[in-house]
């Protein structure tokens, strides 16, 4: 009988191996997979590998002097300063979270449609048909939602197969974030101002059938609710890239498709004379906040990919190279 090997330290992979090389998919004959402490059964959607399980624990998001765990830094420096209360960070961060998901988590939580391609194991890094590893950070959006959380930046390591070359890796890393308000809140100087048409029943939301069909806003949302939303939530992200790649940055808004979000944008920067994409966002699709809790708020959510920023900011050629352990490399980033 075939054997595979992975041995653990502090949660860490130390070492794996099959007794034969080069696997492309996981062995069918394996029972088991262990990952970290626990154990998973395999079954025919098993395709994760010896190379991707040894990403698990790297954080590279959090290492000292890596340009992930830079721009990381600077962004969630921006956020705290630029939402308080009573002196204190309204955002709450969660940058060390188990990137082993289920496929409810990563997928139907987030509306995303069964025959979506996003689903399929061309795309993905599957444990086994119900559980895998992270394709976004925002899987983890509505178990924060449910934990009564409104404000909050998730970051860490997602994984999606993709062909290696200089912009592309099957690992990397995203902040993805969530802000929402009640109607006090977000109409503080307006209370004759709603989030809610009439026809919405906020204490029986399941019972509504919200419309994405008109481009503009979702049909259970006021157009007042989501155009200050919609506003807040551009200046915010303006504001975030400026500090990122100063005052004078071009910037243009593009909009967009996520199942998760209605209406949708993604926003460009100007910058080495070509226009780059450096997020996505939109307004929360009302279902998802409905299905986490009291149907009481209204929020944005946008998410990062830190991997094409530090790229950009730090002049680094191949996105192989945030991976490299080389002193000399990691010194260049020394107090930036």
């Amino acid at each position: 009988m075939r054997i595979m090997k992975i041995l653990f330290k502090n949660r860490r992979i130390l070492f794996l191996s099959f007794n034969k090389n080069n696997y492309s998919t996981a062995p069918k004959y394996l029972a088991t997979l262990r990952i970290g402490e626990k154990e998973y059964r395999t079954d025919e959607y098993t395709n994760i590998t010896p190379k991707i399980l040894s990403y698990l624990n790297r954080n590279l998001h959090l290492k000292k002097d890596n340009p992930l765990s830079l721009v990381r830094q600077r962004i969630v420096n921006y956020f705290y300063s630029s939402f308080t209360h009573g002196g204190n960070p309204i955002f709450s961060v969660y940058d060390n979270v188990s990137p082993v998901v289920s496929t409810k988590q990563n997928f139907d939580d987030l509306l995303i449609p069964e025959d979506h391609p996003s689903r399929a194991k061309s795309d993905c890094y599957y444990i086994n048909s119900t559980t895998l590893l992270r394709a976004h950070m925002t899987a983890h959006q509505s178990e924060l939602l449910r934990a009564g959380l409104d404000n909050f930046l998730m970051i860490g390591d997602v994984y999606r197969r993709d062909e290696i070359d200089s912009t592309h890796f099957p690992v990397f890393h995203q902040i993805d974030a969530v802000r929402s308000q009640r109607k006090e809140q977000l109409f503080e100087n307006h209370p004759d101002l709603d989030i809610f048409e009439p026809s919405f029943d906020r204490t029986n939301p399941h019972a509504y059938t919200n419309s994405i069909s008109n481009p503009i806003k979702q049909s259970c949302h006021t157009l007042e609710a989501t155009k200050l939303m919609e506003a807040q939530l551009k200046n915010h992200l303006i504001g975030m890239v400026r500090v990122l790649f100063g005052e004078d940055i071009k910037y243009r808004w593009v909009d967009a498709y996520f199942p998760f979000t209605h209406p949708s944008w993604e926003l460009e920067i100007y910058y080495e004379k070509n226009w780059m994409e450096t997020l996505g966002c939109g307004i929360v699709r009302n279902e998802i906040l409905a299905n986490a809790g009291p149907n009481n708020t209204i929020a944005y959510a946008f998410g990062i990919g830190l991997e094409r920023l530090a790229m950009a900011l730090y002049k680094i050629p191949d996105i192989r190279l945030v991976w490299s352990t080389d002193s000399g490399f990691l010194a260049q980033f020394q107090n930036k």
